[in-house]
């Protein structure tokens, strides 16, 4: 295999593990925590708090991550360790600074924001709250996210991807703990679960901070010994190279700001939308547990792709564009879309034929209300392959420079998510909010790919051929899934735990007859690089010796 393609893979993949398990890890809390909440509306009032504060985050450490990585990949590809130091010590005022500012305008704002997501003025001051203990997250992440920049930037994505595990296992223990203490142990009322909740994303980032240090004494030690033994020195003013990093951040700023709209605009639009479509305010509560607090948690699964081989692209094509090697810079461009849309597809495919078994199994929802929140999933899971694939370009287009056109394309995507969203959740409901965002990843994928197509001209012919026999793997997938739909596994509704083996086995099932038919069609060889023949005969020797 090729040792630059198997280094980018590897890359993605493992920055790809780390936040998956990290994700998975967020879908099993999610079962006992669901519990603890015990009603549809604390799990809306942590889901809109949540998700407000995503919002807000992914726009505190736009950028400035990716730019940091990319400095860091810049100079330590010129052997400059003593700049790249000072681009740890400017990165991280910066991002504290940016974080302090971004927390005190989500408290200041916290009024209008609850006035706006919530249904009834009973809600209000809950909602006030539960933003404000979740404004003190904003602060810490950005720095924890400096941090792991700096080490994306020397493409160490093993400290990158265990942090995040470490992250949400701590976040996890205390959610839970926290939460099943004030309501089983000392009788409070189950919205100290939620207060809780939005206060151990702050304690985990603390504590992730506190591992990422006592990595450093070791890394930090190798790169200040080089840099003590660099004969060069580029002699960069601090001021510049602060200026070099808000060059390269504001871009990636205004495309958070524009690009991860679309989960605050369906916030916002969702109880309008809904009441114009002539939907209960009953009805309302359980769409919003549906989308915010379950289908979001599901989807985010093959969401991870994007940010995984993003996180692993950027160095890469970096120091390909430094060594003006146009060739290879188109190389990764096919490499990083053919890897993401590969994995992408069987997954948010599972999304949408397992929804029922999933729901049940996961959330223990029956009765009247599955059918509802397994349509929901359904839908969403096209807005899960849409989130997945199309920030991929744009990552691609602002690694290959093209900053001002990117910044264009994601405000038209903004401006087209807001301009049709609520009108089609008014006239269609709930589907209108997946249609208005697929029409609007679409337009953005397009004018993506035209950038990337004027600028490096490249052939995705063979892509398109790919794309075409993984489709022919997806309809083996669903036959299959059929196939148990006949014999009562999709529809069982018995035990959790039984009908998580249900769960196992059909998803298995399917993903292998996914990877055998586009394993005949030379489909995984071709993307990855890798001989299946010699892996199945590696093991079948193996299992001989034993």
């Amino acid at each position: 295999m090729n040792n630059k393609k198997q280094s980018i893979l590897a890359g993605g993949l493992i920055s790809s593990a780390g936040i998956l398990i990290s994700k998975f890890l967020g879908l099993l809390y999610v079962i006992p925590y669901d519990t603890i909440l015990q009603t549809a509306q604390n799990r809306v009032y942590y889901a809109n708090a949540y998700n407000i504060y995503s919002y807000v985050l992914n726009i505190a450490t736009a950028g400035l991550p990716f730019a940091i990585a990319t400095l860091i990949a810049r100079y330590a590809s010129r052997n400059d360790y003593r700049t790249c130091l000072m681009v740890k010590k400017i990165s991280f005022y910066t991002m504290a600074a940016f974080g302090f500012i971004c927390m005190c305008a989500m408290i200041l704002f916290s009024p209008m924001i609850a006035e706006q997501i919530v249904p009834d003025e009973g809600s209000y001051n809950i909602m006030r709250n539960v933003v404000i203990l979740m404004s003190l997250a904003v602060f810490i992440i950005p720095i924890l996210s400096s941090m792991r920049g700096f080490y994306q930037g020397f493409k160490e994505m093993e400290i990158y991807s265990t942090s995040q595990v470490i992250e949400q296992i701590t976040r996890i223990i205390f959610l839970l703990g926290a939460g099943a203490l004030a309501v089983y142990v000392f009788h409070k009322d189950a919205i100290w679960a939620v207060y809780f909740g939005v206060i151990a994303a702050s304690v985990a980032g603390l504590l992730t901070i506190l591992y990422i240090k006592s990595y450093d004494r070791t890394k930090l030690k190798v790169i200040k010994r080089k840099a003590k033994e660099q004969e060069h020195q580029l002699n960069i003013a601090p001021y510049e190279l602060f200026k070099e990093l808000v060059f390269v951040a504001i871009p990636f700023l205004l495309i958070a700001v524009f690009g991860y709209c679309d989960t605050i605009i369906n916030q916002m639009d969702i109880v309008p939308g809904l009441k114009a479509f002539g939907v209960a305010k009953k009805e309302i509560t359980l769409l919003q547990d549906a989308i915010f607090f379950k289908a979001n948690k599901l989807i985010a699964i093959p969401m991870i792709l994007a940010p995984g081989f993003s996180s692993a692209i950027i160095p890469y094509i970096t120091t390909a564009l430094e060594q003006k090697n146009r060739g290879l810079v188109k190389k990764y461009i096919l490499d990083c879309v053919e890897s993401v849309i590969y994995i992408a597809l069987p997954i948010c495919f599972a999304l949408f034929v397992f929804a029922k078994p999933i729901i049940f199994t996961l959330f223990g929802v029956s009765g009247n209300n599955i059918n509802l929140y397994a349509d929901v999933l359904r839908w969403f899971s096209l807005e899960a392959l849409c989130a997945t694939v199309c920030p991929i370009f744009s990552t691609l287009v602002m690694a290959l420079g093209s900053r001002r056109k990117i910044v264009l394309n994601t405000a038209i995507f903004a401006i087209v998510k807001v301009a049709i969203n609520r009108l089609l959740i008014s006239y269609l409901g709930m589907p209108g909010m997946v249609l208005s965002s697929f029409i609007a990843y679409a337009i953005f994928a397009i004018l993506n790919i035209w950038v990337i197509q004027k600028s490096y001209n490249v052939n995705w012919k063979y892509t398109f051929r790919k794309i075409i026999f993984m489709l022919a793997g997806l309809v083996g997938f669903y036959l299959f899934a059929k196939v148990f739909g006949f014999i009562g596994m999709l529809d069982y509704s018995g035990s959790r735990f039984i009908s998580l083996i249900y769960l196992g086995i059909m998803g298995i099932v399917c993903c292998l007859v996914y990877l055998v038919i586009t394993g005949y069609c030379n489909i995984p060889q071709s993307i990855f690089d890798i001989n299946l023949k010699q892996i199945v005969q590696k093991f079948s020797k193996r299992g001989r010796h034993k």
